[in-house]
């Protein structure tokens, strides 16, 4: 016989929202959605900040070899044959064959009807941090928590690497590179080498180092034991080189020989090339040597026993994640090579050049990754909370510190836009630049293919108020070293040691039309802008190449913060 039973809580009165058990899992919910969103704000927000950042501090005036992409363009127009076309595209640049780089600059300007350098160098910069993609793959490999992922954009997205945050053919030759060869490294560790052999050809055409694409493509099929795609791959990468290398020339700043003369200096040069990001507070190269030593260690000590077990034991296969980062440390190790090698002749100092240093923050972040990998939970969240503290710290730093380099640019770039429109000169570059330039430049802008507008017309009134601004001058002399020899190139500073704000000279003599010079206002000190909460310090400082300015004196116009007036003092140009 069964008994009736009787519900502890009447159906009644009961409420599935009121269940105490399920009130719990609201909050938990609730919380962990909560703290999703928060996450993903932080991953988010240094991305939106760089690519915010590196747009508004572009300009639409080409920069220095911007002009081999922008003289293509004025060509390809007038070429009246398909071959002498693609000659034209394929055309030796240094070492390289720019193919990629001149066609989207061709096809913007198809787009737009003009070339838009701040379009190139935002399409440059998208694509630079969707190298943060196959970061987080390693993420989900170790199934590490997306928190520990804040650090990465932190380190890996800063202005550092200034010459690729606005100078367009470095983000789409320097920049993209490195996201041919992390795409190209994931292909192949999900075994998709067909398209990995069309990423390799698009890496050849892109960068230099991309021709090596094809040696990465055949490693990582030997260690799938995929021997028909090795075979496959040999034969493409050889018709490829016989492209590439048809009429090559030795880059101007390449000479192997003398690399090679020192080899303490290139072994030296090597792992400063992957510790650059030193140069943040230290000026010191052998700091930079002993990160990226340090660095290349972690790497090895995660890669190398792996490598052992897949060379000694049969049928062993690496994991996806590891044939992807395996691919990308090959990459590195060939780049950082090839720099040494040919450029480690200038001095380790020649290889900390802002255009390479972008490849220190990018082995730092899949340093990370691995190091993560090596802690158990308790210490792994400590570690990853001390790196995101100090990643905090970093990309603060970075912006603090290099913002002046990237504003001096932007302002060079707005001067010598008004210098050209106006002298058909623009004063930070040599004249033989000036003169090489000049008539495709006359042609592009003619045509339409480039846009040029003066910034500063209707600022200078002749009868504006002059003021003593305790000016002070000097000269100095620089020199450039490349292959064939070094060259002097005679400068003229002028500094202040008071005014704030943005500032321009303007230097005119008699009734003609003046020359627009940007000047330098150097950050503050740390310690400096702790304790008073400047960013700037007060003054500026001005250098120009006196060879574009034609002898004569002058009179100095000063527009400061939007205010023009004249100086007592003038400038007598020899």
């Amino acid at each position: 016989m069964l008994l009736p039973v009787t519900p502890l809580i009447s159906a009644k009165h009961w409420s599935f929202a009121e269940n105490p058990y399920v009130k719990i899992f609201n909050l938990h919910f609730m919380a962990r959605l909560k703290g999703s969103i928060l996450t993903m704000f932080l991953i988010s927000l240094p991305v939106l900040l760089y690519l915010v950042y590196v747009f508004s501090n572009a300009t639409n005036t080409f920069f220095a070899d911007d002009f081999h992409l922008l003289k293509t363009v004025v060509w390809v127009q007038e070429a009246n044959d398909l071959p002498t076309k693609l000659d034209l595209l394929v055309q030796q640049h240094n070492e390289h064959r720019i193919l990629l780089p001149r066609l989207l600059t061709l096809l913007d300007y198809q787009i737009e009807g003009t070339i838009n350098w701040r379009t190139l160098v935002l399409l440059g910069s998208v694509v630079w941090a969707a190298n943060l993609w196959f970061f987080w793959q390693g993420f989900k490999h170790f199934r590490l928590p997306a928190w520990m992922f804040i650090a990465v954009p932190l380190i890996f997205l800063q202005p550092q690497y200034a010459d690729n945050t606005t100078w367009s053919i470095s983000i789409l030759q320097q920049s993209v590179i490195i996201f041919w060869f992390s795409l190209l490294s994931y292909l192949c560790a999900q075994q998709k080498y067909t398209w990995a052999l069309v990423v390799a050809i698009a890496a050849t055409f892109t960068h230099g180092n991309g021709f090596f694409s094809f040696l990465i493509i055949i490693l990582l099929a030997i260690s799938d034991r995929k021997w028909k795609t090795v075979a496959v791959c040999a034969g493409i990468w050889a018709a490829v080189g016989l492209v590439y290398f048809w009429d090559f020339r030795t880059g101007q700043n390449a000479d192997f020989g003398k690399s090679l003369s020192d080899p303490a200096r290139l072994v030296m040069s090597f792992f400063a090339f992957f510790g650059s990001v030193t140069k943040i507070r230290t000026q010191n190269a052998y700091y930079a040597v002993s990160l990226g030593f340090l660095l290349a260690t972690v790497l090895g000590v995660y890669i190398i026993p792996k490598l052992k077990v897949l060379f000694y034991k049969t049928g062993y296969q690496l994991s996806a994640f590891d044939k992807m980062l395996l691919g990308n440390i090959l990459f590195l190790g060939i780049t950082g090579s090839l720099i040494a090698i040919s450029r480690s002749w200038l001095g380790i100092d020649g290889i900390l050049a802002p255009r390479y240093q972008h490849y220190s923050p990018y082995l730092i972040c899949w340093a990370y990754v691995v190091l993560l990998s090596f802690f158990n939970l308790r210490y792994r969240k400590i570690a990853a909370a001390v790196v995101t503290v100090g990643a905090v710290a970093f990309n603060a730093l970075s912006y603090f510190t290099y913002h002046e380099q990237v504003q001096l640019r932007k302002d060079g770039l707005i001067a010598d836009e008004s210098n050209w429109i106006n002298h058909r000169t623009m004063i930070q570059y040599a004249r033989s630049f000036n003169d090489n330039i000049k008539g495709v430049y006359l042609e592009a802008v003619a045509t339409g293919i480039c846009t040029v507008e003066d910034q500063f017309s209707n600022i200078v009134i002749a009868d504006s108020p002059e003021t003593d601004a305790n000016l002070r001058f000097g000269e100095a002399t620089s020199y450039i070293i490349d292959t064939d020899g070094s060259y002097s190139q005679r400068f003229q500073s002028i500094s202040n040691n008071h005014l704030t704000g943005t500032t321009y000279l303007f230097l005119q003599s008699g009734q003609q039309k003046g020359y627009w010079v940007p000047t330098r206002i150097l950050h503050s000190g740390i310690r400096e802008f702790l304790s008073s909460g400047r960013l700037r310090k007060p003054g500026f400082h001005a250098e120009f190449l006196t060879e574009n300015l034609p002898p004569a004196d002058y009179r100095i116009g000063i527009l400061n913060d939007g205010q023009f007036s004249w100086s007592s003092q003038r400038i007598l140009i020899k």
